[in-house]
C-alpha cells in the first residue's frame, strides 16, 4: 500500500537516477546487490550521478522558486541498527540540474543489509505557497531506497581471532561473544565476537565467510545461531531491558530490541521470559527454529 501524503508531491520523473557506483582505487564499478568480500575494515566509497528538474518539482508541489530543496542520502545498517546522513546537496530551481552524490562509509558502522535512501527534501518553503503545498522543513518530496547485502554468510559483528589460553575464557571453547552490560552504551564499541585460534575448524570458516565451503557453512550457521541465541537470552534475563523502551539508535538496548523483534516477531517479552524460566529446553529448541540453525546447509 502506498503512503498518502498531506501535501502535493511532484511526479517521479522529476528525478532521473543513475546507478550506484563503487570506487575501488582507480576503477569505478556498478555497485552489486551483494558484497560477499566486504568486512568491517572495508570503507565503502560510493558515487551516483543524478539529474533533477528542480524548477518543475517545485511547481508541481505548489512551491515558489525560492523554496530551498535539497537532495539527501541517508544510510541505515541492519546489523548495527545505526543510521546517518551520508550526503546532502542543494537542488537549484532549474530543470536538468546535474548532481553527483559522493561519500564514504566506514566499515565498522555497517554490516548485514545496507539501505541507501535518496530523497528530495524541503528545507525552507518560500513565501506565497498555497495551503496544499508542503510547508514543514523535512517534508519528503521524492524518495528511493536501494539495498545492498554486506558480508554474505559472514558473522554479524566485528570479529577477533585470539588464543583463549591468553584470555580469561575457557581454553577449549570455540568462541565467545563480548557484550557490554550497559544498555545505553554504543553497540559498535561494546560488542565483539572472539574466536579461539585453537579451534581451526571455526577460525577457518570465519576467515572463508565470503566464499565458504559446505563444511564452512555448517560452522557459520552454528556460530550465527549461537550469537543470536546469546543476544536473545541477554535480553530475556536482563530485568532492566524493556522491549517497549525507546532506546537511542546504535545502543546495546536498540540492538537487543532489533534482534528480539526479528527473531520472535509474534511473541512478547513476558511470554519469552516465562518460557525460558519454566520450559528452558523448549525455549532452546524454539531458538534453533527461529534462527534457522543448519537450515541453509
Amino acid at each position: 500500500m502506498s503512503r498518502a501524503y498531506p501535501y502535493r508531491r511532484p511526479p517521479g520523473d522529476v528525478v532521473t537516477i543513475g546507478p550506484w557506483l563503487r570506487v575501488n582505487g582507480d576503477s569505478l564499478d556498478e555497485l552489486p546487490l551483494d558484497l560477499p568480500d566486504w568486512d568491517y575494515g572495508t570503507v565503502l566509497h560510493l558515487k551516483r550521478p543524478m539529474r533533477v528538474d528542480g524548477l518543475r518539482a517545485r511547481e508541481a508541489c505548489g512551491l515558489v522558486p525560492d523554496s530551498a530543496v535539497t537532495l539527501t542520502v541517508v544510510w541505515a545498517a541492519a546489523n548495527s541498527s545505526l543510521r546517518g546522513q551520508a550526503w546532502q546537496g542543494p537542488v537549484p530551481a532549474v530543470d536538468g540540474a546535474e548532481l553527483e552524490i559522493d561519500f564514504e562509509l566506514p566499515g565498522d558502522e555497517l554490516g548485514g543489509r545496507l539501505d541507501l535512501e535518496t530523497s528530495l527534501i524541503l528545507r525552507v518553503a518560500g513565501s506565497g505557497s498555497p495551503a496544499t503545498a508542503p510547508s514543514r522543513p523535512g517534508s519528503v518530496l521524492w524518495r528511493e531506497v536501494h539495498s545492498v547485502m554486506l558480508q554474505g554468510d559472514a558473522v554479524l559483528f566485528p570479529l577477533a581471532i585470539v588464543d583463549f589460553e591468553q584470555v580469561r575464557y575457557p581454553s577449549g571453547a570455540a568462541w565467545h561473544l563480548e557484550l557490554s552490560e550497559d544498555l545505553d552504551s554504543q553497540a559498535l564499541g561494546s560488542i565483539l565476537l572472539l574466536a579461539n585460534k585453537r579451534r581451526p575448524v571455526v577460525t577457518s570458516a570465519l576467515e572463508n565467510a565470503a566464499d565458504p565451503t559446505d563444511a564452512d557453512r555448517l560452522v557459520l550457521s552454528t556460530v550465527q545461531s549461537e550469537v543470536i541465541r546469546s543476544l536473545v537470552e541477554r535480553a530475556v534475563v536482563d530485568d532492566e531491558f524493556d522491549l517497549e523502551n525507546d532506546y537511542t539508535v546504535g545502543t546495546v538496548g536498540a540492538l537487543l530490541t532489533s534482534v528480539l523483534r526479528a527473531t520472535f516477531p509474534d511473541r512478547d517479552l513476558d511470554a519469552l521470559r516465562r518460557e525460558r524460566k519454566h520450559e528452558p529446553i523448549l525455549f532452546t529448541t524454539r531458538l534453533q527454529n527461529a534462527t534457522g540453525l543448519l537450515a541453509a546447509t
